[in-house]
């Protein structure tokens, strides 16, 4: 049985290599989603923790996370976002992160 969802890189393990997977790019694309679904929509009842996922993803100064680092932290809050805005497509994307990054 194999731990890939459809569409993604068959065959690769994270576990031997990263190589063959896009943890960066794919980490972009999501972050491009949040943005959309978030920075546009301000009265969202959930608005207060995305502007603090957004000001801990743009700090300058104490703890400061990279993208991939933020997603992992708040895979759940993610995850909620993309089914409350009905985003087949940022699920999907998120559960290949899941699988092949986290």
């Amino acid at each position: 049985m194999s731990c890939c969802k459809p569409g993604s890189s068959a065959g690769v393990d994270r576990y031997t290599t990263f190589a063959g997977i896009d943890c960066g790019g794919n980490t972009r694309r999501v972050m491009v989603l949040i943005e959309h679904h978030t920075l546009l929509q301000v009265d969202r009842p959930d608005a207060a923790f995305w502007a603090y996922f957004h000001q801990r993803r743009n700090a300058r100064t104490a703890v400061q996370c990279d993208d991939l680092l933020l997603l992992a932290s708040f895979v759940n809050q993610v995850r909620e976002l993309f089914e409350s805005c009905s985003d087949a497509d940022g699920i999907t994307l998120l559960e290949q992160l899941e699988a092949e990054c986290f």
